[in-house]
This record gives structure tokens, C-alpha cells and sequence, in this order.
């Protein structure tokens, strides 16, 4: 089966939406925020080290993406004062901001109130580029290229970790940094490249690669799906070295729903699957190392942590279910139930489930409106898909099987990170602009839903 040919026009119709196209500072500047996010060339001010410790976000996050959002603003309201860029409808994210409220909100129950307010400065951050990605982008090729700085991410980060695996057990449990760069393989052989840990790496290489797989599939440039294709296979080895298993099943169960659902409508090339094999024989060696060492051989009691951790979060969650006890407060909420005797002797940190941290933080109202972001990013995605463009369509549908891969994953880890939180509102952010995007361009023919 062939793709439907992508040699056509970008955009046609309003006006409004053929004006606007980034600039090429602007290109520059979101293509180093977007970069920078797993590099981490970040300052963390009033930060509190003892909060840290336990996961918690204990600081104000300053980095080179804060430095280019700020600037890309600046353009942005420039363009419109010059009426480069005209004016069309906008895409706030209800849900995004009423979990923000939520948030803002919870500073009132906060034991801790400048742990709150870390927590909301990196959540608007995170705000800011979904926004500006959802309403900026007027171009089809102006998305591509985000697509294209993801996969050059993904590369890059892929080529550290196969250099640290490469470099062998002499840097197991070393951390190398170099000004602001922190390169760290963990002790037992798990690669963490620039993100300070191989399970956040991991998790942020599963995101992004459900996102770049549908554009190389998608891709009529020869010399782009090369470079496409490139970046996945380093990021896929990547991914393994980290021995996430999360991560792993996110991409396996996200690559089938993408691959059935491109085939069923006539959308899959037939040199697909050629490229699975492939690839799959050259994973084959760290896959099989990961299930021995990650499955076969037992995780050092890494689930069983889990298990007792959640149930402080269930012993804690009753004391102010609606309300919650403050953003970044879990740790202290969770401390009374952690040294009772039923738990005192294991080990204690923030709860590993991204949902219960939530409510334990926000209350039940924040927790719905946390849920509705996810949803609200899946369904952007589905909206893509429908619309039956080449291109925008598949882009979408990665972006929702990523969202949702992702959502399964945040059952079993922390997920408050600067680079996992700015990455997910950030695929949220391409989600929403290939839904308008595809309501803009006309529809495919061909294929059947």
C-alpha cells in the first residue's frame, strides 16, 4: 500500500492563516528551546535541597527555554503590532488553565507555600510554549520543523547514551559535567545522557519518539526520512540502554495502535515493515539485556517500593480529599503515614504515581482538570486524524497515542520534572496546532477510516 502523495499545498484558504510564518529568528529561537529542555542549562533559585531530596520541585527554574519563550513572545507581539501576524481564534486550553487555578489555588493549603509557588512557575512555563505553539504556528512547514528539532533531540540524546554504553563499566555510576551538563550512567549500566536520570530519559524518549515515528512514515522528502529515520533508530537504543520499562511499553503498545490505524485507512508503505525488522534485530541485543536484568533478574525492589508508597498516599488522601494540602507539599502530607509503624522501615519518597501526587496535592478538583489536560491533548490528536490529511493526520494520531502511552506510564513514577512536564504540554502544544492546522488544509481522499 502507498501513502497518499504529501506534494501539496501547505495551506490554502484564509488569509489570516497564510500570513504569519515564523521567522527565521524566530525558527532559531524556538528550535534552541526546544533543545534545551533535556540538556537542562537551567538555574535554580531559592532552591531547598532537603525538599529536593525527596522529589520535590524545590526551586525557580530559570533556563535558556525561559530566555527564548520570553524572546518568542516579544516577537510574536511585535509581529502582531505590525500587523505581520494577523489575529484568529485561540486556542486557551480550558483545561490547562483550570488546572493551573487549581494549583494556584492549593498555595492556600501549602505547608510549604514556596514549593507551591515552584511548582506553578514551572507549570505556566509549560503553559506559555503549549499556548505558543497551539496559536503561533500558521504553517504546515513551520510544524514540521518542531517535529524536525525533536528529532534532532532525540538523536542527540540517543548518540550520549550510546557513547556511555559504549565507553563501558568505567562510567558506571560516574557523573561527568561540563558547565551546565551533567552526563550520568547510573550504577548498575543504566544511561541517563544529559536528564539527570534513565528513568526520566527514558520516558522522554518514548514521548517524543511516538511523535517524530508517524512524519517519518509520512515523510515524500527521501533525504528527510533518512535523517528522520536516523534519529528514531538512535533514540530506540537510546530508550533500551535507559531499561525503562515503562518506556518500552509505551513505544511498543503506541507504535501497533499507530501502525494498525495508518494501515486500516490505506496509509501504510508497504517498506514499513522491512524497517521494523530491522530495527528489531538491532534491538535485539539491549532488549534481551534489559529483560534479564530488569524482569528475569528482579528490579532491587523497585516495584515493591511502589507498592507501600501508594499505600501511604491512600492513607493520606482522605485527610483533604477535595482540596488537597499544596503543590509540591506530597512529601510533607505523606510524612505522618510513612513513620507510623506500618511503614516505618521502608523506604520513603514522593509517591511514585503521578495521579495520587496530584491528589494528594490539588484535591479531587485538581485531579479532574489534570485528567482533562490529558484528555484534552488526545483529543486534539483524534481531531487531526479525522481530518484525513497526509501528514497533519498521522502527526496527530502519534501525538494521542504518545499522550496516552504517557498517561498509562504516569501510574507508576513521579513525572515532576522540568523536562517531562514541559515536554508533555509541549506535545499537547503540536497535537493542538496539527488540529487546527487540519482544519485549514483541505481533506484526503482515499482509504477508509
Amino acid at each position: 500500500m502507498q501513502p497518499i502523495p504529501l506534494r501539496s499545498p501547505l495551506i490554502t484558504g484564509r488569509q489570516s492563516v497564510v500570513r504569519g510564518r515564523l521567522t527565521l529568528v524566530e525558527r532559531l529561537l524556538l528550535g534552541v528551546a526546544i533543545l534545551e529542555i533535556p540538556l537542562g542549562i537551567d538555574k535554580y533559585f531559592l532552591y531547598q535541597e532537603d525538599h529536593g531530596n525527596l522529589g520535590a520541585v524545590a526551586g525557580f527554574s530559570v533556563s535558556l527555554f525561559s530566555l527564548c519563550l520570553v524572546s518568542l513572545y516579544g516577537l510574536w507581539g511585535w509581529g502582531v503590532v505590525r500587523r505581520d501576524i494577523w489575529p484568529q481564534a485561540t486556542i486557551w486550553g480550558v483545561p490547562q488553565i483550570v488546572y493551573l487555578g487549581a494549583v494556584a489555588l492549593s498555595v492556600l493549603s501549602a505547608q510549604v507555600a514556596h514549593l507551591a509557588y515552584c511548582d506553578l512557575f514551572l507549570l505556566t512555563q509549560a503553559y506559555a510554549l503549549f499556548f505558543f505553539l497551539a496559536n503561533r504556528l500558521r504553517w504546515v512547514d513551520d510544524l514540521v520543523f518542531v517535529i524536525r528539532c525533536l528529532a534532532a533531540g532525540i538523536a542527540l540524546q540517543g548518540g550520549i547514551m550510546m557513547a556511555q554504553k559504549a565507553l563501558g563499566p568505567a562510567l558506571y555510576g560516574v557523573t561527568y559535567q561540563v558547565s551546565m551538563l551533567k552526563f550520568i550512567v547510573w550504577e548498575d549500566g543504566r544511561t541517563a545522557g544529559t536528564l539527570h536520570s534513565a528513568v526520566l530519559a527514558g520516558s522522554w524518549l518514548a514521548i517524543l519518539w511516538l511523535v517524530v515515528l508517524p512524519v517519518f512514515i509520512a515523510q515524500d522528502r527521501r533525504g528527510w526520512r533518512w535523517l528522520l529515520g536516523f534519529a528514531l533508530g538512535c533514540g530506540v537504543l537510546g530508550m533500551l540502554f535507559t531499561q525503562t520499562r515503562g518506556a518500552v511499553i509505551t513505544v511498543g503498545v503506541g507504535s501497533l495502535v499507530l501502525g494498525v490505524a495508518l494501515w486500516l485507512r490505506g496509509w501504510l508503505p508497504g517498506w514499513t515493515l522491512r524497517i521494523a525488522v530491522v530495527g528489531a534485530l538491532l534491538a535485539s541485543v539491549p532488549a534481551i539485556s534489559m529483560l534479564q536484568n530488569r524482569v528475569l533478574k528482579g528490579d532491587e525492589g523497585s516495584a515493591e517500593s511502589r507498592v507501600h508508597l501508594t499505600a501511604i498516599a491512600l492513607e493520606t488522601i482522605p485527610q483533604s480529599p477535595m482540596f488537597g494540602h499544596g503543590a509540591g507539599n506530597c512529601h510533607l502530607a505523606c510524612l505522618p503515614a510513612a513513620n507510623s509503624g506500618r511503614f516505618r522501615s521502608e523506604w520513603y519518597f514522593t509517591i511514585h504515581c503521578k495521579y495520587l501526587i496530584v491528589w494528594i496535592e490539588t484535591g479531587l478538583i485538581g485531579l479532574v482538570a489534570f485528567c482533562c489536560v490529558l484528555g484534552n491533548g488526545i483529543r486534539y490528536g483524534i481531531v487531526a486524524w479525522w481530518r484525513r490529511h497526509p501528514l497533519l493526520s498521522p502527526l496527530g494520531l502519534g501525538c494521542a497515542a504518545a499522550i496516552t502511552g504517557h498517561a498509562v506510564h504516569m501510574f507508576v513514577d513521579i513525572f515532576n520534572s522540568r523536562p517531562q512536564v514541559q515536554t508533555l504540554w509541549l506535545v499537547i502544544g503540536v497535537a493542538a496546532a496539527a488540529a487546527r492546522l487540519s482544519t485549514q488544509v483541505p481533506r484526503a481522499t482515499g482509504g477508509e477510516a
